[in-house]
């Protein structure tokens, strides 16, 4: 108990002076071996132990899907089908960029990749047609969290392997409450613009002609969440499988609209590199950080204490949310899976929460947090995106917290909305 109150000692510490997440895991590890007697062969033996699964293959294919599509035309596409599909009814614009994340959900499979490569063509529309550039910014970054629970998805990734549960159950049981946030965002724009207090431009009228062009040369790029998810959800590839189909349809895309050069193609393999470099030593050194803190029984220590605050499962997923809430406006989401769960599993567990359900509601809360001040990573990518400063953004977010925490509450006490499809599609 002592050595795991000082891994975490540590790991603050390091944080509070101003070190990256990454190498605060690294050193707090490597000092709780040391204090601890145990063998340094057990940081390298766990680094390896927690990244050879073969399901964390499909993390860096998804990432390279997501950026060659950013770099190829295709989500210039999904927004300009999406305009000439929705762009007539109240909101706008707004209500595209919001219906645009739920296409482009369906390829990128990250957050950041949402707001940094469809984000960009976003705000630059609605700035261009009057939308104040701090309320566009917003919603960019809320429609974003989209992106990361309708699969494919890497935090649902991450979480399946951690966890156990299927990869494939968890990707089905994200579609729903993914479709839900969107609809709650598309209700508070349609009513806030109804109402006035969300200024938005006059809607352009509907344009079958438009519509009609924007599908056709958009077609294969509207393509490529079918292509994606219709394999998994057929039972017919694995996600892994799935996630090369994704780059190798990517690249058939970028021949189809010839927009992909080489000097973008170098980009997207280099920025898939580091995300997916900075991923993995994360994983490899949270499985150092969890063995410590199994070897040391805190997992059953904190499960003893929460379990005897309640033992009704309602007003633990209420604590469990408040506690995630907090660290994921201090931590980013994947280093909070891997400190966390351990402990948080067997509490879980012991109350019968089904690890599926609760898979979606975790990470939809630590979405959350990256579009949380003060650490939050989706303000400071929105923030440079939009060239306009993170206290405009955070000002102007506030009220969307509104319709993102609501929807928060109703997927952790209704299970159903997400467990009743993997249950469907057996």
């Amino acid at each position: 108990m002592v050595l795991a109150l000082t891994l975490f000692t540590v790991f603050l510490l390091l944080l509070a002076i101003g070190f990256p997440v990454s190498f605060s895991m690294a050193l707090s590890t490597l000092a709780a071996l040391i204090l601890g007697g145990y063998t340094l062969d057990v940081l390298s033996l766990q680094l390896v132990e927690g990244i050879k699964g073969y399901t964390l293959l499909s993390i860096p294919l998804f990432i390279i899907a997501g950026n060659l599509m950013n770099s190829a035309g295709i989500t210039q596409r999904i927004f300009d089908f999406s305009n000439a599909l929705i762009g007539h009814i109240r909101g706008g614009l707004a209500q595209v960029n919001i219906f645009a994340s739920v296409i482009f959900a369906g390829i990128s499979g990250t957050a950041v990749g949402d707001q940094a490569g469809l984000g960009a063509i976003e705000m630059r529309a609605m700035v261009g047609k009057g939308y104040e550039k701090p309320f566009s910014a917003s919603l960019t970054l809320a429609s974003s969290v989209i992106g990361a629970i309708i699969p494919p998805s890497v935090p649902l990734i991450v979480y399946a392997y951690l966890a156990e549960v299927s990869v494939e159950k968890l990707f089905i049981a994200g579609i729903i409450p993914g479709l839900l946030i969107a609809v709650a965002l598309a209700l508070y724009v349609y009513v806030g613009a109804t109402r006035g207090y969300i200024v938005t431009p006059s809607p352009e009228p509907f344009s079958a002609k438009s519509l009609g062009h924007t599908f056709k040369d958009g077609f294969f790029a509207l393509l490529a969440p079918a292509v994606i998810l219709g394999g998994m959800l057929g039972g017919i590839v694995t996600p892994t499988e799935a996630g090369a189909i994704a780059v190798l349809y990517s690249l058939f895309c970028s021949m189809i609209y010839k927009e992909l050069k080489w000097d973008s193609l170098k980009e997207a393999f280099n920025a898939s590199v580091g995300s997916t470099a900075l991923i993995m030593f994360l994983i490899g050194i949270g499985t150092a950080m969890g063995w410590i803190i199994s070897a040391e029984q805190l997992p059953y220590l904190l499960s003893d204490f929460l379990l005897s605050l309640t033992e009704n499962k309602y007003m633990m997923l209420l604590i469990i949310n408040i506690l995630l809430l907090i660290l994921g406006c201090i931590m980013e989401g994947i280093p909070i899976k891997l400190i966390m769960l351990p402990i948080l599993l067997p509490i879980i567990d012991s109350l019968g929460i089904d690890r599926m359900h609760f898979g979606i509601v975790m990470s939809y809360n630590l979405l959350l947090g990256m579009i949380t001040p003060p650490v939050g990573l989706g303000l400071y990518v929105i923030s440079r995106v939009g060239k306009v400063s993170i206290e405009e953004v955070v000002k102007s977010l506030l009220p969307l917290y509104l319709p993102l925490i609501i929807m928060l509450v109703i997927l952790t006490y209704f299970p159903q909305l997400s467990l009743w499809l993997p249950s469907l599609l057996g």
